[in-house]
């Protein structure tokens, strides 16, 4: 996925990059596996941040918004308050977006992980 598809999260080849992540996961190979999960920590962290900032731009109180994480109003107020201001639509920008090159950085890493894929078995040793 490349940044020009931040638009279309439900793209096709997002959710399969995500799927093969939780396949990789779940697999057999220790390196493999951890390499996936920290992509994946990356992208909840990121998805989390999107959902309460639509949250907030939907009128959704910190108190709600706490209920719904499981969290308390203050504690999902301290986390998310500069990473998700209650803020109106967004000024053009120059360049890539945060988010764009989020999205940059997750695709690198789902490439990184493939890449891995194809060594699974050679370990070396560098000195």
């Amino acid at each position: 996925m490349v940044a020009d598809d931040f638009h279309s999260l439900d793209d096709g080849g997002f959710l399969d990059d995500l799927r093969q992540l939780i396949r990789d996961a779940r697999g057999s190979n220790p390196r493999l596996a951890l390499a996936a999960v920290h992509a994946l920590e990356k992208e909840v962290e990121w998805l989390l941040v999107r959902g309460v900032r639509l949250a907030r731009n939907n009128d959704y109180d910190w108190g709600r918004i706490g209920r719904l994480l499981g969290v308390s109003r203050q504690a999902a107020r301290q986390r998310f308050d500069r990473l998700a201001p209650k803020t109106g639509p967004l000024p053009p920008t120059r360049g890539l977006t945060p988010m764009e090159l989020h999205v940059r950085a997750v695709a690198e890493t789902a490439q990184k992980v493939r890449r891995q894929r194809e060594f699974e078995d050679d370990d070396p040793v560098f000195w």
